[in-house]
């Protein structure tokens, strides 16, 4: 290896790991992989080799890495105030408030800070409950809206993450209502999308009618249902679950932290469908590769009791620079457009794999949010969820970093998914699917 490519601190990725292993609590896998430097689309880890990343580190830079602009506001930020605690105004936390308000669809108005998604959602639901009086929310089943004792009960993670002993932990697994969830090629209902009159969404109104044990609040859903299987929602399902809502008098929050800022092509994957969300919730990419999350409000949903909410580091100056910086250029670039167009070409060329592939079972994605579902037998459409994790694995083997869908919990770990940056170039797009054709070729030859 040469030394250039070395850890700055130890002496091989191999004496990395060892001393990460003693000393560093990992709960969100440990892949054998160490990042040294990382630039545009590409990165280069501990052994020298150069990876092209198809999944934006973790759908966090939608604009690659150390993106020139955002490098440059950030480095301004740091030599003007480098921390401005919450309780004080802040230039830049207000100046990202606005333009997310100018930018969200319908009548979005204020923006409630926090540092990750999942805690973005738990302020949602603060703000639902404040303006409801409610407590309980529906959520769909296989969606995913974060690790905390109160977005667990949301998430499809929580009956296999604490089976068995679970130290007092199922007391906080309740009081959520999940409903089944969109996915036409799966229909949990055994209906056909011709004639099914969206019965999935249906059941979201008679969960708020007849379901819950105390008043509801809110409904949490994803428009692209993520790590659930990389769905997007059927034509006319976010339309009725707005009806819904509006009807039964309880917000509906959007879940938008891994579906935002062009990733499904326009800057909010909301705008893919014709309803209001009351409250949108942001993360991942927001700050621009910096810690930074929010949850976005409607003037009906955007009001708490005094310090009901905060953290410390939230609406952060540095990260919310970065993230104007951002901003500004996915719309100086028009990368909404590039991502729809290179989404296009993507899926087009996933689906000629998907003719000759005996493992590719469907295809499916919104611009540059692409899942590959694979499976055993595209008849009984059994998940190949071996035969995933050995492609993912070919395919670093070809210098490809490509993400795959909750491997951990029951049968969703069957999708591949695609999450380049943004303003990847059609050349690496490409290089990209032939890399992945060339490890799925691999696999489907053993």
């Amino acid at each position: 290896m040469d030394d250039e490519h070395l850890p700055a601190h130890y002496s091989s990725n191999e004496e990395l790991r060892a001393v990460s292993e003693r000393h560093v609590i990992k709960s969100m896998g440990d892949e054998p992989l160490a990042i040294t430097r990382a630039s545009g689309v590409h990165v280069t880890g501990a052994d020298g080799r150069e990876y092209l990343d198809a999944i934006s580190g973790e759908w966090v830079v939608n604009l690659g890495y150390s993106h020139p602009k955002v490098s440059e506001a950030v480095k301004a930020q740091l030599d003007t105030a480098d921390y401005t605690t919450p309780v004080w105004e802040s230039e830049p936390r207000t100046l990202l408030a606005e333009r997310l308000a100018n930018l969200a669809p319908g009548r979005i108005q204020s923006a409630l800070f926090g540092l990750s998604g999942a805690g973005a959602v738990e302020g949602a639901m603060h703000l639902a409950m404040r303006a409801t009086g409610g407590s309980d929310f529906v959520c769909l089943d296989g969606g995913y809206h974060g690790r905390t004792f109160g977005t667990i009960p949301l998430s499809y993670v929580y009956p296999e993450m604490y089976e068995g002993s679970n130290q007092g932990l199922d007391g906080y697994l309740k009081r959520q209502i999940r409903v089944p969830q969109y996915n036409c090629y799966r229909c949990p209902l055994n209906l056909e999308r011709d004639t099914c009159d969206l019965a999935c969404a249906n059941t979201i109104d008679w969960s708020l009618e007849r379901a819950h044990t105390h008043k509801p609040a809110g409904v949490v859903v994803e428009s692209f249902q993520a790590n659930g299987g990389m769905i997007p929602a059927p034509t006319g399902y976010m339309e009725r679950t707005a009806e819904i809502c509006k009807q039964r008098e309880v917000a509906l929050i959007v879940d938008e932290v891994q579906s935002a800022f062009c990733r499904t092509g326009p800057m909010f994957a909301s705008e893919h469908y014709d309803m209001e969300p009351d409250i949108i919730v942001l993360g991942k990419a927001l700050g621009g590769g910096f810690p930074l999350s929010a949850a976005l409000a409607t003037p009906e949903y955007s009001t708490l009791a005094p310090w009901e909410y905060g953290f410390t580091m939230a609406g952060h100056p540095v990260s919310c620079a970065a993230g104007l910086a951002m901003i500004e250029v996915m719309e100086s670039e028009d990368l909404m457009d590039h991502s729809a167009r290179m989404g296009e070409l993507m899926v087009d060329r996933l689906n000629v794999m998907k003719e000759s592939s005996r493992l590719i079972g469907d295809v499916r994605g919104q611009g540059l949010m692409i899942g590959v579902e694979l499976v055993r037998d595209k008849r009984t459409k059994e998940p190949a969820l071996t035969e995933t994790a050995v492609v993912l694995e070919a395919a670093l083997k070809r210098g490809l970093m490509l993400g795959r869908t909750g491997p951990v919990f029951g049968n969703l770990g069957n999708v591949v998914k695609f999450k380049p940056a943004v303003n990847t170039s059609q050349d690496d797009l490409e290089d990209a699917l032939e890399r992945f054709e060339n490890a799925l070729h691999e696999v489907e030859a053993s």
